[in-house]
């Protein structure tokens, strides 16, 4: 379950559709963007959201990338019980930041009704997510990784064997992050052991 209905998902939305008019007669899937950060954990949990949209940008034509994200330098505003917010697309996001696995594309979760469009929104699967949070392991990320097992999105065995691969593959020192997998698996195992 997904919750587009939101203030921030539909300001997320509607932030990413501003591309739609200079995709016109494009193939569908021109442009893939691939949502992640605190907006992805947002949409999947309807937890706390984010000011900036972390996302992944893919084209099918190259020069594409910067024209779309001229698009999306400014802010998309929104209203939550009658306060005033705002959702920027973050243009300095990068994935190679993150330990991400190889194939967090074909997990992504679709928004729907794109599938013929130009312009097709993913939303970082649960697992792939958690994932892009080793990295860096604020405690603001080792929040979000919890919410996402107590939200029941990650099934630990397939958390550990995919974040286990991507940590691999990942330049970083892969005991420090190993050790932040361990410690977010032990605490989920902990929780479970109580209910």
């Amino acid at each position: 379950m997904l919750y587009l209905d939101t203030p921030l998902s539909k300001a997320i939305v509607s932030l990413f559709e501003r591309a739609l008019p200079m995709l016109q007669g494009k193939q569908p899937g021109a442009l893939k963007i691939y949502v992640f950060g605190g907006c992805a954990l947002h949409i999947l949990t309807n937890a706390r959201g984010s000011a900036d949209v972390d996302a992944e940008l893919m084209a099918a034509e190259h020069l594409l990338i910067a024209e779309v994200k001229a698009v999306y330098q400014a802010p998309e505003d929104f209203e939550v019980d009658g306060e005033d917010f705002s959702v920027v697309f973050d243009q300095a996001f990068n994935n190679a930041l993150c330990p991400l696995h190889q194939d967090f594309e074909e997990r992504a979760i679709a928004l729907p009704g794109q599938e013929l469009s130009p312009l097709q929104v993913f939303i970082a699967h649960p697992i792939d997510l958690a994932i892009s949070k080793l990295g860096r392991f604020t405690d603001r990320d080792h929040e979000d990784i919890s919410t996402l097992i107590q939200a029941g999105k990650i099934k630990l065995d397939e958390f550990d064997r995919i974040a286990t691969q991507a940590i691999d593959y990942y330049p970083c020192d892969k005991g420090t992050v190993s050790s932040y997998l361990r410690l977010i698996l032990d605490e989920a195992k902990d929780i479970g052991d109580d209910s």
